[in-house]
């Protein structure tokens, strides 16, 4: 059945189509760098600066009807959201890790750059590129204040362990970096330097104090931000997961909705083994290691705790089966079991469901071999 009006609104279609622009962006830290595909296959391009008059004058060169292609960093997010508002046109925001086409290229510039960002978009859709969704307002608030949380304990390590070092130094070596670890003992341990080993120190302790007074409000801000989330109050339902994992999961994950099954959210995060497969040969490698790592590391310490939990978890029991009855690498099983645990923390979020402690089935295979093994042990004890 043909509707009133169907006939123009096809012709408006084809003549977008066939008027459509596809728009390449390389982005630098003061200047960007464009390639614009015409409709009748000419080239154009030009390069301008980064700051909001010169992010301006680009958005009054772009029509509603361009599909643009940009790699994915923090500036990248800010120029989505303000050609949303201000254009209106398709974006593919995409993983430059991703983008072999650009990383394993011999000739590698700026302009060649952006150029094959646009012939991407040209030529596929958003289902066959590595597309980066936008985060929220909120996500992107809670990944700073993680990020920052992170940068700090980092500096804090740091300053400890050249403090540390002057006591080496000194011919201390009975004091240990645990000694160094709150504001009272570094002040009473100090006494035992002189000179100018006490005065450098003396500044030391004190960028160290500052550093810890920024650990503090942003824990403060943190726990403000985490506060009445029931997502995150649900993840931190399963053993090993603190706040930190389930703030970071939610700020990076979201709801889920964006991700078809559990297998592509643990793929996403750089969990799965990397795959070889030509002709004959199948060849599994290390974790690809995409995405976010520190969420990736957060998960990986979470599953060191819920290893070590008194609850007999599923994941607990299948790591112990791993290591003791396969044989597998400690480190290799707590990756694998960070996989697992990313894997159910998705179910529970897209669910709504609260941790259960369920059994860990193994398949009857193993449990032949399970009992084999028993059986030779009692035997040899006979």
């Amino acid at each position: 059945m043909i509707t009133p009006g169907s006939d123009s609104n096809t012709k408006e279609q084809k003549l977008e189509q066939k008027e459509r622009r596809f728009v390449g962006i390389d982005l630098g830290k003061t200047k960007y760098t464009i390639k614009v595909i015409l409709s009748n296959g000419k080239v154009i391009g030009w390069e301008g600066k980064t700051t909001p008059a010169g992010r301006n004058d680009l958005y009054k060169q772009l029509l509603p009807t361009d599909r643009v292609g940009i790699e994915v960093c923090s500036l990248a997010m800010k120029m989505v959201r303000e050609m949303n508002e201000k254009v209106g046109c398709d974006i593919a925001l995409m993983d430059a890790h991703q983008l072999a086409v650009i990383y394993n290229s011999v000739k590698k510039n700026d302009k060649e750059d952006a150029l094959k960002l646009a012939r991407l978009v040209q030529k596929n859709s958003n289902e066959e590129l590595p597309v980066v969704s936008l985060p929220s307002e909120q996500e992107t608030k809670r990944r700073n204040l993680l990020t920052e949380n992170k940068e700090l304990k980092q500096s804090r390590t740091q300053e400890i362990n050249r403090l540390h070092a002057i006591f080496l130094r000194c011919g201390y070596t009975e004091v240990v970096k645990k000694n160094l670890a709150t504001k009272e003992n570094r002040e009473e341990i100090s006494c035992l330097l002189k000179g100018f080993d006490l005065e450098q120190a003396r500044r030391i302790m004190h960028r160290i104090d500052i550093i810890e007074e920024d650990i503090n409000t942003v824990d403060s801000e943190i726990n403000i931000e985490v506060k009445g989330d029931k997502r995150i109050e649900l993840l931190e339902s399963v053993p090993g997961v603190g706040m930190l994992t389930a703030m970071a999961f939610v700020a990076y994950i979201g709801d889920g909705s964006r991700f078809h099954s559990a297998s592509q959210v643990s793929a996403s995060i750089g969990l799965v083994p990397k795959i070889d497969m030509s002709g004959s040969i199948n060849r599994y490698g290390g974790i690809s290691k995409h995405g976010c790592g520190y969420l990736r590391s957060l998960l990986v310490m979470a599953s060191w705790s819920l290893i070590r939990s008194k609850t007999d978890s599923a994941l607990k029991l299948k790591y112990n089966y791993m290591v003791k009855f396969q044989s597998k690498n400690k480190r290799k099983a707590i990756v694998a079991i960070a996989r697992k645990l990313a894997e159910l923390l998705y179910i529970m979020l897209r669910t709504g469901s609260k941790f259960e402690v369920r059994p860990f089935r193994k398949s009857s295979t193993k449990e032949l071999a399970e009992c084999a093994i028993n059986q030779k042990e009692e035997s040899g004890a006979a």
